[in-house]
């Protein structure tokens, strides 16, 4: 493997912008990039193998790996099937490599073309307040992307008025939307928000309790408050956390972010909700801070909780941390290997992503 640093990743993306941007056929840029990915990282590209922790760098990781796949010369699929995938492709690795390496161009271009998931996560990771009111705009148009567009949203309450929340609380039937529009009101509340007010106007939505909740949440002391119940508080909690969780340097708040990790994997999210919770849990661990962790995870119970969120996790997710579990040293993973020992009966022999990740470092489990 030749990439060592993080500059030579990011001179790898200039080359990719370069093939991108003096190439006439998509297929074919896209054919060199995937030859020279797999020159460079190998046939399987994880962002764990590469300890990434920026979401715009993992994006491009995990695409980078689907280019691959998908012009892997033993794939067959229907021509106009298979165009409009590379077509999809080639759009969303533009996007990010443009965003990587001319910012400014990213910025001009944005204005004049639809929205894209891999802008809302360009748009929280670089900062650029200055399109939030295309994101509220854009939220009605682009239903697929209401999700993303309100978890972005939420890095830029400042600029947002707090009516944009309340009317999305008050109006939407997704309890996802609910929670993370009841977010932006919380960090709202000093603009006037009447918490009694909001009780009433959502008595008849099923959501008293939610409200009661998110307005009893300590944001500052995390470790003060109970932990969620149910999937809507949850949400709320984790789209906190989330935001914040470079910013928790106290065992007693790490250690309740564990038990949140463990209570997200005992609730029923159903589908697109329990994907962008994933996302999210992940990259609280990545910003989480890493001595804390080693201290913490010498508990084998501790770790134990660990490992039943980490083999929880889907594969792909599971992958993003890889890296993290490595850093955390060889202390670190003895005790799993201990803990999968002794609890045996726990981990799936086939399916468990911390038993597939201990095989992989070459340890001996048995």
């Amino acid at each position: 493997m030749k990439i060592k640093t993080p500059g030579d990743i990011d001179s790898l993306v200039e080359d990719f912008y370069n093939i991108i941007n003096t190439s006439d056929c998509h297929y074919e840029a896209l054919k060199k990039i995937s030859d020279l990915s797999i020159d460079t990282f190998g046939d399987y590209i994880t962002p764990g193998s590469f300890c990434l922790k920026d979401e715009i760098y993992i994006n491009l990781f995990e695409l980078l790996d689907q280019i691959v796949f998908e012009l892997s010369n033993d794939r067959e699929e229907k021509s106009n099937i298979r165009d409009y995938i590379i077509e999809d492709i080639y759009i969303r690795l533009s996007i990010i490599l443009e965003a990587l390496v001319w910012p400014e161009r990213y910025k001009k271009n944005l204005k004049n073309r639809p929205l894209r998931y891999e802008d809302t996560v360009i748009i929280k990771n670089l900062d650029l307040s200055e399109f939030v009111q295309l994101l509220i705009s854009e939220q009605e148009e682009w239903i697929n992307l209401e999700k993303n567009i309100i978890k972005t949203l939420l890095y830029f309450t400042d600029f947002v008025h707090m009516d944009y929340f309340y009317n999305i609380f008050l109006n939407t039937k997704s309890p996802f939307l609910k929670a993370a529009s009841l977010l932006g009101l919380k960090y709202c509340q000093d603009r006037g928000l009447n918490w009694k007010t909001l009780k009433y106007s959502s008595s008849g939505l099923d959501s008293p309790q939610l409200v009661k909740y998110a307005e009893r949440f300590d944001t500052v002391f995390l470790s003060s408050n109970r932990l969620p119940s149910q999937k809507e508080d949850a949400t709320f909690v984790v789209l906190h956390v989330e935001k914040q969780a470079a910013l928790y340097k106290k065992e007693e708040d790490i250690m309740w972010i564990l038990g949140l990790a463990e209570r997200v994997s005992s609730l029923n999210f159903e589908n697109s909700w329990l994907n962008e919770i994933n996302i999210s849990m992940c990259n609280i661990f990545l910003r989480l801070d890493e001595s804390l962790l080693k201290k913490i995870f010498k508990n084998e119970d501790i770790v134990l909780k660990a490992a039943k969120f980490l083999d929880y996790l889907p594969r792909n997710l599971f992958d993003r941390l890889t890296g993290l579990l490595e850093s955390l040293g060889d202390n670190f993973l003895f005790t799993i290997e201990r803990v999968a020992q002794v609890k045996s009966n726990f981990f799936d022999n086939y399916n468990s992503n911390i038993l597939s990740f201990i095989t992989y470092k070459e340890r001996d489990l048995l």
